[in-house]
């Protein structure tokens, strides 16, 4: 069963579209990443979902019960700030148990319950210390304790680790997946970081413009993007200019530009990413028919691997080398050997693996 149902949410401001029809679904126990450009919408989808903003049009269910009526503090929702909110006037206990005071729970159960959360988020030791004596990673366990506390049926997260240094930033990561593992709560957090997402997330929302462009896993959207915005936003791409470069995968897009084009879509797009890309000095590798000929335009070292540019005809390609190989000089010849493209018309999207690579795997299998 779903813990979270979102069905056909929009919201405007004034003449900004800053929701429009968005629905998804999630697990119980989930924890999503809510990524995109800043101004996609993604804080305005958080508040709504916690009842901080209204929506004009759409419905919200959480562990199976309608919310769209009910206020913030109904809702069983636990509320992550990125700049902490903490009261500074009380200690890390104090911070922890004032949601608790605010429903009345039994001193006891208060006690019991700040207890279990000191120990969960690392802060024992910390408990009589105000919150300009923790350093930013102690006052955002803090936080997360304090939202924990009443023990939500959602966790939402906007921009939860910006304000912290990025060192502490990475512990946190890790920390966070691990405890929302142990909890089990439904969690919901935005970013606008792709790593933070990727490395956190069970999986990712993608918005942009007020709209979802694609959910799925972290490998899921990186392997097989929906959308020309998704091909570029995630990971690095090259928008392809000239198919006809690219010799090897020319029929096959002839072919579906010419689908697409009956279909009444739009112009076909086509990306390639730089880990598809294969470049070698002609010792390196035995000659392939589906190679082509390029001339090194520009060398980088990225740290841990090449960054390489190469010309092939009129298109320029970026590709990653590994740094088993000798770095390429500017102006050399090399053999490029372009694995898979990604192709996109309308609403559809392709796939598109090297047809001459296929071809030289099935002799080799047959010899």
């Amino acid at each position: 069963m779903h813990h979270l149902e979102v069905r056909d949410l929009n919201k405007k401001f004034g003449s900004l579209q800053a929701v429009e029809g968005v629905s998804f679904s999630v697990e119980q126990g989930r924890l999503i990443g809510l990524l995109g450009p800043s101004g996609g919408g993604k804080t305005t989808l958080l508040r709504m979902l916690a009842g901080l903003e209204r929506p004009d049009g759409g419905a919200i269910s959480i562990g199976g019960r309608n919310v769209d009526a009910l206020p913030p503090q109904d809702r069983g929702i636990g509320f992550v700030f990125q700049n902490y909110a903490l009261f500074k006037h009380m200690t890390v206990v104090e911070n922890i148990a004032f949601g608790l005071k605010v429903k009345k729970w039994e001193r006891a159960r208060i006690y019991q319950r700040v207890a279990e959360l000191l120990a969960l988020t690392g802060l024992i030791g910390l408990e009589r210390r105000y919150p300009h004596q923790l350093s930013g990673g102690q006052r955002q366990r803090v936080a997360f304790a304090r939202a924990l506390a009443p023990e939500p049926q959602l966790l939402l997260l906007d921009e939860p680790f910006a304000a912290i240094d990025a060192k502490v930033r990475k512990e946190l990561r890790t920390w966070l997946k691990e405890m929302i593992s142990r909890v089990g709560v439904t969690s919901l957090f935005v970013t606008h970081d792709q790593e933070e997402a990727v490395e956190v997330a069970d999986e990712i929302l993608i918005m942009s413009q007020g709209r979802l462009e694609q959910k799925g896993t972290p490998w899921e959207i990186y392997r097989a993007p929906k959308t020309p915005f998704i091909a570029t936003f995630i990971g690095e791409s090259t928008a392809l200019h000239d198919l006809t470069t690219l010799a090897p995968f020319a029929e096959a897009a002839v072919s579906i530009a010419n689908k697409a084009s009956l279909e009444g879509h739009d112009e076909l797009q086509a990306f390639v990413r730089p880990e598809s890309i294969e470049i070698s000095r002609s010792h390196e590798r035995q000659p392939s028919s589906a190679a082509l000929p390029g001339v090194v335009s520009h060398v980088q070292f990225r740290g841990d691997a090449w960054h390489v540019e190469v010309q092939v005809g009129a298109q320029r390609l970026t590709a990653r080398r590994p740094l088993a190989y000798e770095p390429l000089s500017l102006g050399e010849e090399v053999s490029v050997l372009v694995h898979r493209l990604y192709l996109f018309a309308g609403q559809q999207s392709w796939i598109v693996e090297n047809p001459f690579l296929s071809l030289q795997r099935e002799k080799e299998r047959i010899v």
